[in-house]
Formats: C-alpha cells, structure tokens, sequence
C-alpha cells in the first residue's frame, strides 16, 4: 500500500488582504460577535514555514472564527494584524470552522482620572462552556516596580490592596473582571495589568491609568513699600506639565507679557503633588496697572488667572504717610492718656 499524504499544518500567518468580518447579531454596548473570515494555506506535512508558494504541497484555505467579539466600527485593529501575501494555485479552497475558546478584551486601554476619584478599569472575558474560570489577577507596574492590586482565585475569594475591589458575582456570572478603585492616589498611576486563568488558558489585556490634579492658584502683594513685589503661589498640581506666565495691563490699555519672573524650587508634599512660586517686581507707572497670573496644566482646559491692582507710586507714597500719620497721632494720644493718669492725686 503507497504512503497517505497528509495535510495538517494551517498556516494563519500568511493571512491575504481579503479578511472580512461578517456580522451575525447585534450587541449591546460597544463590542459586538462577528464571524472573521481568514484566506490561509494547508501545507504537507513536513513542509517547512519559509516554503510556501504557488506548488503542488499548497493548498489555499478558509478558516472562518465563530462568533469573535470586535468594536462596533466592524475593523480587527483590536483582535489580530494580518501581513503578507501569498498566491496559491487557483483551485476550490478548503474551509474549517473554529470558535474562539477564550479571550480577553478591556474598553478602557487608557484612562485619565483626578487624584482622590474613583475609577473603574475595564476587562471582560469570554470563554467555552468547557472552560472553568481558575483565577482573576490585577497586577500594576510603574518606573520598574510592580504590585499585586487585587485577585480573586476560586475557592479562595478576593484578596488585595484596600481601596481596590473586584465583583465575584460579576466574574463567574458575567465575564466581568472589572476592578475599582475607590479613592485614587498618585502611587496609583501606572500600567495594570489584568490576567485572566481558566483551567487551561491565560490572558491578559493592559490598562494604562494616568492620575491629575488640579492647581490652586493664589496672587499675593508681599509689601506696600517701593517696589511692589508680587507672588504668584500654584499648588497641589500633578503631574509637573505646568507653566506660569504673568501680564500687565494699564488702564484703558490692552494686556502686554511680563518676562522678567522668577521662581521658587519645585517643592513635592507627601502627597505626591507639586508647589511651586513665581516672583515678579512690579512696575505700575504713573496711572497703576493690573497684574495676572496665568497657570496652565494638563489638567486644565483652560488657563487658570489670578488679578490684582498695583497702584501708583505717587498714590501709594501718599498712603503710606497717610498710616503712618494716623499711627502718629494714635501713639501721641495715648501717651497724654498715660502722663495724666499718672498726675491726678490718689486717695488717701
């Protein structure tokens, strides 16, 4: 008897440009299941990988995935990259059918939250009715270092960080592995990790979470005396994406920049959040001026100002002996209070 030919290896690298999904059903929220058709190549075996070509060990194929989730927009961007072009001799093609066994998909691949909120990090799964959910794992990386952030193995439960909680019922119901965190922090700004283990696969899908905070910003008059000297005080700001610029503006006049500002160290709070003063001399003429303090940052969609009203010289030169007349005064009535109280005659 003559030696069967056998034909076993499925080629799904050199995918052709045809693939195409093809809606079956509609779905709530954003993903929805599609049938995904794939042009690939049955191969002999034996046959190695850099041999395909249009001869008699090539045979063209169809392999059809059952049911895949993708994005409402119908693209595969999200559930694979197909290269390469490779011709097979024209002939009937093969077809197989295949349903995906398991996967892992997040909607939340990036994520800006504001320091002390709550966020939630999306990751669902999907998997055979053959396949038993073993353990869900939330594992965060920052600047080389790495964390446990929360779990749940079967059997056992949940455990992990306080503040960070997973839904069980969710998990084993719903293909849920969603977590929460309740209250965020800047040490909770990082890549996370979410790994999915059934009994015998595992997954995962990474979330990028990126933490902000909010400036304050405060403009004050140091003193009364010539010069007038201004501080512009911004904090409680994250990350460092920040800049101070300052303006002047006459009366009647229209806003000109002021660059001859100085600033303060970088100062960090146990927080994780940032401070940081800007200094300028002002200069009001003979009319006064309006100094503002302009705070930009990339948590702000727009310029945060602060204002204040410089008079001018000659006015605040007649202020100043204005109070310290009336100080004067005060000083001088006192002490003739005090020299009479001390010359009337005491009761025997």
């Amino acid at each position: 008897m003559g030696a069967e030919e056998v034909w076993c290896l499925l080629f799904c690298w050199s995918l052709s440009a045809a693939t195409e999904p093809v809606p079956v059903s509609a779905a709530q929220g954003r993903w929805r299941p599609v049938d995904v058709v794939l042009d690939c190549f049955l191969v002999k075996e034996g046959r190695q990988q850099g041999a395909l070509g249009g001869n008699r060990n090539t045979v063209k194929a169809l392999l059809v995935l059952k049911q895949v989730p993708v994005l409402d927009e119908g693209g595969l961007e999200g559930f694979t990259d197909f290269q390469g072009q490779v011709s097979a001799e024209d002939e009937p093609p093969v077809t197989f059918e295949a349903s995906v066994e398991f996967q892992v998909t997040t909607q939340t691949p990036s994520l800006t939250s504001l320091l002390k909120s709550a966020v939630t990090l999306h990751c669902s799964f999907s998997t055979a009715s053959s396949e038993a959910l073993t353990r869900v794992e939330w594992r965060l990386q920052h600047q080389g270092s790495g964390r446990l952030v929360s779990s749940w193995t079967v059997g056992q439960g949940q455990a992990g960080q306080k503040g960070a909680s997973l839904e069980p019922q969710q998990l084993q119901t719903a293909g849920n592995a969603s977590l929460t965190l309740a209250s965020l922090t800047v040490k909770d700004e990082g890549a996370y990790i979410c790994q999915i283990t059934t009994s015998r696969y595992q997954a995962q899908q990474i979330v990028q979470l990126s933490v902000q905070a909010l400036p304050k910003v405060k403009l004050s008059q140091a003193s009364e005396a010539l010069p007038s000297s201004l501080t512009c005080h911004v904090t409680g700001f994250y990350p460092l994406d920040m800049a101070v610029t300052w303006s002047r503006q006459e009366v009647g006049g229209a806003p000109t920049p002021v660059s001859d500002a100085s600033f303060s160290s970088l100062r960090q709070n146990a927080a994780g959040t940032y401070s940081i003063s800007s200094f300028l001399v002002a200069e009001p003429g003979s009319e006064g001026a309006t100094y503002t303090c302009h705070v930009t940052h990339i948590s702000l969609q727009e310029p945060l100002v602060a204002s204040t009203q410089v008079a001018p010289p000659e006015q605040r030169t007649g202020f100043g002996i204005l109070v310290a007349s009336g100080l004067f005064l005060i000083t001088l009535w006192l002490l003739v209070l005090q020299r009479q109280h001390a010359t009337l005659p005491r009761s025997a």
